[in-house]
């Protein structure tokens, strides 16, 4: 890579780059002046470098921890399993949200629960669903915020959950389809391959297709038809080929994907 697009990539990874110049960047990736892959390590080496802000809880979290530190106390039992459980949700109002996925999930699970291994199974389970509620409302939470930052962050939260209730689900789908920064939806595709059994996962990526203008978003919707073994995909991806002037790579890029679909 050139130094002149090595400089471009860095003013467009930062957010520096005007909305031409954005434009620019990815016209030379689906040209194939960038590589694709290289663009994606640096672009991974800009996050883990990066300095994310965390968000502080808004009011109407702060008002669910607290209704749900209230209902604790009345339900609690004299037991140090269930004060120790309750000194947790209390710290929950004084953290940060990036603190809160942690000290839930690395303390919490690694240490409360490894420490309590010969308690019951049903007090761990419901541990267990507490932590994942929690971590989703944060992710949803997050989403929604104004920093690019901070909605990849909810993205990579969201791949460290078990399973997905259809609430994560619907706000990852909104995000791929409404969110302003290429990168996040890119995460957002990585992130929803994860479910890719789940119906509404699979129906959704699909109708994403037509959403979306960014040559690097179609080609990585493209992988995601065939990784998941999308059929109805081929269609969308024909009908864009119909209607659009499409750059040529990216033009085979989707003739080669309906072939390998179909």
């Amino acid at each position: 890579m050139n130094e002149k697009h090595e400089q471009l990539i860095a003013d467009y990874l930062s957010g520096d780059l005007g909305a031409e110049d954005k434009s620019k960047v990815e016209e030379l990736i689906a040209a194939g002046d960038i590589d694709f892959m290289e663009f994606r390590e640096l672009e991974k080496m800009h996050e883990d470098l990066g300095s994310i802000t965390t968000p502080k809880p808004g009011k109407e979290m702060s008002s669910r921890f607290y209704a749900m530190l209230e209902e604790e106390k009345q339900n609690q039992r004299e037991s140090w399993t269930e004060f120790l459980f309750m000194r947790f949700k209390v710290a929950l109002a004084e953290l940060t949200m990036l603190r809160v996925a942690y000290a839930i999930v690395l303390l919490v699970l690694g240490g409360f629960i490894g420490s309590q291994i010969n308690g019951s199974q049903s007090e761990i389970e419901q541990l267990s669903q507490e932590m994942q509620t929690m971590k989703e409302m944060m992710m949803v939470n997050m989403l929604e915020g104004a920093s690019a930052a901070d909605r990849l962050k909810a993205v990579n939260i969201s791949t460290e959950l078990p399973r997905a209730d259809s609430e994560a689900i619907h706000a990852l789908l909104f995000t791929l389809n409404n969110d302003p920064s290429v990168n996040v939806r890119v995460q957002t595709i990585e992130a929803l391959k994860r479910w890719g059994e789940n119906e509404v996962v699979r129906e959704g990526l699909v109708r994403a297709i037509a959403q979306q203008e960014s040559p690097i978003v179609i080609i990585e919707l493209a992988d995601a038809m065939i990784e998941l073994e999308l059929e109805n995909g081929a269609q969308e991806f024909k009908q864009l080929l119909r209607e659009r002037e499409l750059d040529y790579t990216v033009q085979q890029k989707l003739q080669s994907s309906i072939a390998a679909i179909l």
